[in-house]
């Protein structure tokens, strides 16, 4: 199989979207993750600031979904619905790496797709993201445990997974070893899995070669 799709869900702090970038380049394929914000602005037709709020919300106040049941869709589903749309469209086009967005979820039913869980000890999870965002009020595990609920809170609202769930995965990996060896042991097994690419002019190569 050639055209292969690589999707990324992660704990927040994980390395997962590092972890994904360096697949992306190793494979040469394409890599989303924020890049996405950009395309629902374009779907949608809402402002950035809007997307960023509502791409990882869900509606839970009873009185709010009783008055929105009278309007029309709540934001938050017109955003994941134009999201489902777009992740179709990405995978459709060519090989690529999805993090985050649902991806695993949306892609469910593809044949091609191959989904990973990073995790990793809530220290090792700090200590990345001081080291990206240096240190201040928000680093610190109650803030790290809110953006993982967020997290668990959109995904479980909008699919019939649970988040984090190793059933739905195929693979679920810890990056304690360090995210150079688990992009190794991920890399291993999508190239024993899928083989090579196709590039642009026909030939059949081992991917990222």
């Amino acid at each position: 199989m050639k055209h292969f799709v690589i999707t990324i869900s992660r704990e927040y702090g994980s390395g997962g979207r590092l972890i994904g970038q360096a697949l992306a380049e190793r494979l040469g394929i394409d890599f989303y993750d924020k890049e996405i914000i950009n395309m629902l602005m374009e779907e949608s037709g809402f402002t950035r600031e809007t997307v960023e709020e509502w791409q990882e919300k869900k509606t839970s106040s009873f009185l709010y979904n009783l008055y929105m049941s009278t309007q029309e869709r709540p934001l938050s589903d017109q955003i994941y619905l134009a999201k489902t749309k777009i992740v179709n469209e990405l995978a459709d086009k060519g090989s690529c790496v999805i993090v985050g967005n649902c991806g695993d979820y949306i892609l469910r039913d593809r044949d091609n797709v191959l989904s990973f869980f990073i995790y990793a000890p809530m220290e090792e999870r700090l200590e990345r993201v001081r080291s990206v965002y240096g240190e201040n009020e928000d680093n610190n595990p109650n803030f790290v445990k809110k953006r993982d609920k967020q997290r668990s809170d959109y995904y479980n609202h909008f699919t019939m997974n649970r988040f984090g769930d190793y059933h739905n995965f195929d693979a679920c990996i810890n990056t304690t070893g360090g995210l150079e060896l688990t992009t190794d042991i991920l890399e291993n097994m999508i190239r024993g899995i899928f083989g090579g690419t196709e590039d642009e002019s026909g030939t059949n190569d081992a991917p990222g070669k």
